[in-house]
């Protein structure tokens, strides 16, 4: 689903707060005393909800040293971009989050809009200039770290060592717990190799469950991936289930 020239692009794309709410499974009653890292957030609208909402949220990306017009900028390019590149493929598309392509192009327009607005307020205090696998933060930073349409979605331009080092150093700045979704490759939606290696070489040390998730969009992309610390407790973040949630336009 993406254009010819696109074969070595990462999407500066966003995907929005009620989408991340379904994706990672996340229940906000549990997070209110969590402090969670968004990791290669995009033109995500997930940290500027959240932050309104009194939740302690940072968003960290590589191109979050771009001033907020020209960030914009790119934003609505890549959103145009892949939207011309979908023009016809409604068919290939799992239904659910959304009830058609007009509804999903709409959402992903005010989506990337609240993203540039929140940019724009609050740059220098909730947005992280940062690239993986390295990321400017001390060890057991953040509860919770979510990864969303990264890892595993990118395999084809993104070898494996880069994504063993990239989880590592999200586990190594979270204190509970990593999230990544989804799990299938951009090419042909089907499972990332990477994830039964990186389950296997992880585990000795860390706990790696694969979740059902409500969520749908892409084919085959209703899981994720949950990495825990040995041991650990869920006194101040319990993250298994979803709110009731009401999308807006839906």
């Amino acid at each position: 689903m993406q254009p010819n020239n696109s074969e070595n692009k990462i999407w500066f794309l966003g995907r929005g707060f009620e989408e991340y709410l379904q994706m990672f499974n996340l229940r906000l009653n549990y997070l209110r005393e969590c402090k969670i890292l968004d990791c290669n957030a995009g033109a995500s609208s997930f940290a500027a909800h959240m932050t309104q909402q009194g939740f302690d949220v940072v968003a960290a990306d590589i191109l979050y040293s771009k001033h907020p017009e020209e960030m914009k900028k790119v934003s609505e390019n890549d959103f145009r971009t892949l939207m011309d590149a979908h023009h016809g493929l409604q068919d290939k598309v799992d239904w659910g989050f959304f009830e058609d392509h007009e509804q999903m192009a709409q959402y992903r327009i005010k989506t990337y809009k609240d993203f540039s607005k929140d940019y724009e307020k609050n740059k220098d205090t909730n947005y992280v200039e940062a690239k993986l696998p390295m990321l400017p933060f001390h060890d057991n930073t953040f509860h919770l770290v979510l990864s969303s349409h990264l890892l595993f979605l990118y395999d084809d331009r993104l070898d494996y060592d880069f994504h063993l080092e990239s989880i590592k150093e999200m586990i190594r700045v979270s204190s509970q717990e990593v999230r990544i979704y989804p799990l299938v490759q951009l090419r042909n939606s089907k499972k990332s190799e990477y994830v039964e290696q990186i389950i296997n070489d992880l585990s000795p040390d860390f706990s790696l469950e694969v979740h059902k998730v409500d969520y749908k969009f892409r084919p085959g992309a209703d899981e994720m991936l949950c990495i825990s610390k040995k041991p650990w407790t869920k006194s101040s973040c319990g993250l298994y289930t979803l709110d009731a949630i009401e999308v807006e336009g839906k």
